[in-house]
């Protein structure tokens, strides 16, 4: 593989203070795989203005997956994060208006052949591709004919593994 293509908004401190500002204080900070980013130090931010939706979201993640942040009482421990060298902090954003196909174009040849390993498609053009964020996981959904099957995005672009 070539070297990683990630779309996500890396978390930085005018990011944190634009929240802010729009009384976005909930950020659900769980745990985020994808290449180039070492096993256990990515972790992506959900932001929410409202506490309700915020703790449904945390709520669906694993117990050592992340949990729900205030940001008016637990500021300090994003900003620890955000400034750590050790860990990678993005924001549930995107770098790029065009990410969607950037991601697919980027990972094409490893989403292809874990889908040919599954039988699913032999040729990329015989399937649709849908991305979307659940949870505060990438979701993929996979349209071929009148099939469809929903993944984990970082599932189908790493080397055989689904």
């Amino acid at each position: 593989m070539s070297v990683p293509y990630n779309p996500f908004e890396l978390l930085n401190l005018p990011l944190i203070k634009d929240l802010l500002r729009k009384n976005t204080h909930f950020l659900v900070v769980q745990r985020l795989q994808w290449p180039g980013i070492p096993d256990k130090k990515g972790f992506i931010a959900t932001p929410y203005q409202q506490q309700k939706p915020a703790q449904e979201h945390a709520q669906k993640l694993d117990s050592n997956e992340g949990r729900m942040i205030n940001l008016q009482f637990e500021l300090d421990k994003i900003l620890a994060l955000v400034e750590s060298p050790k860990y990678l902090l993005f924001l549930n954003a995107y770098r790029d208006l065009d990410w969607h196909d950037k991601v697919l174009k980027h990972y094409q040849k490893n989403i292809l052949s874990n889908l040919k390993q599954h039988h699913m498609i032999q040729t990329f053009e015989e399937a649709d591709f849908e991305c979307s964020f659940e949870s505060g996981r990438l979701m993929v959904r996979v349209q071929i004919l009148e099939s469809i099957q929903k993944f984990l995005l970082y599932d189908l672009i790493m080397e055989h593994s689904i």
